[in-house]
């Protein structure tokens, strides 16, 4: 069965003060960059690294803590350590890699986005109130629909879910060139947002729609979820080749593909 890991690792406190955060594009603050040290070390990346993506939201408060993670994982050279005797000498050892998503990016408040709370509640403290109980009937002037946000996530979190299973398979046809046996898992850090953790949590639960997560669920500064990835053997595409004689059934595999089963460790 082959199985992969998704890390998703929420921004540390930032600048800015009390205001509403969506789109408005502000750093880390010293203690919030501290945090996301701290919540780095105990995910233990390092040991990861030859299987390891890091994904960011554009962002600056996720995507410079992420820049830095890369050069520090590559320059170091740790992860060419981490590869057997053997696995080194037949593979090329790759440095990890950034991918920045906007599907990953935080949901946009339009013109509400970068006022304060005390601000906004003194303008239009109804509006407010009417987003918070259902923000998937009103949207902030200008702002993102919920449903496009949640949209937008689940098409990263889909992207990135591929992604993971093509490192699979590649990594399996390497261990077979060289008949080695080894564990074969693959792991993506995605470092993001409140508001997208949640949507993530939520589409894995099965939860449309949910009030509570968004409004209940608290996600801390620098808390990471991590997400275990499943595709049963039986499920899997085939990626022989084809000829022939075979066309007809590797469509069939390939119509009789499921969705892959995630399983969600509480976030920390």
């Amino acid at each position: 069965m082959k199985q992969a890991k998704l890390i998703l690792l929420r921004h540390g406190q930032c600048e800015g003060g009390n205001i509403l955060r969506g789109k408005t594009d502000v750093t880390l603050s010293p203690l919030g960059w501290a945090n996301m040290e701290t919540a780095l070390k105990n995910l233990d990346l390092v040991r990861q690294a030859p299987s390891l993506s890091i994904y960011s939201s554009p962002l600056l408060r996720c995507r410079q803590f992420a820049e830095e993670t890369v050069a520090d994982i590559n320059q170091s050279g740790l992860f060419a350590l981490n590869l057997s005797e053997q696995v080194a000498k037949s593979t090329t050892v790759t440095p990890v890699e950034i991918k920045l998503m906007p599907e990953f990016q935080e949901i946009d408040f339009g013109d509400w986005d970068g006022q304060t709370f005390d601000a906004l509640y003194q303008n239009d403290p109804k509006a407010l109130d009417l987003y918070w109980d259902n923000p998937w009937g009103n949207t902030p002037p200008k702002g993102e629909p919920m449903t496009e946000f949640e949209a937008r996530v689940t098409s990263g979190l889909t992207e990135v879910t591929q992604q993971l299973e093509s490192k699979l398979l590649l990594n399996q046809k390497q261990q077979e060139s060289i008949k080695l046996s080894q564990e074969n898992i693959a792991t993506a850090l995605i470092v993001t947002h409140g508001g997208v953790i949640r949507h993530i949590i939520g589409h894995i639960l099965g939860l449309e729609r949910c009030k509570g997560l968004y409004a209940q669920l608290a996600i801390d500064y620098a808390a990471s979820v991590v997400i275990d990835v499943y595709w049963p053997e039986a499920q899997s595409l085939s990626h022989n080749s084809i000829d022939g004689n075979s066309v007809n059934a590797d469509k069939k595999v390939a119509s009789d593909k499921v969705k892959p089963v995630y399983r969600l460790n509480w976030p920390s």
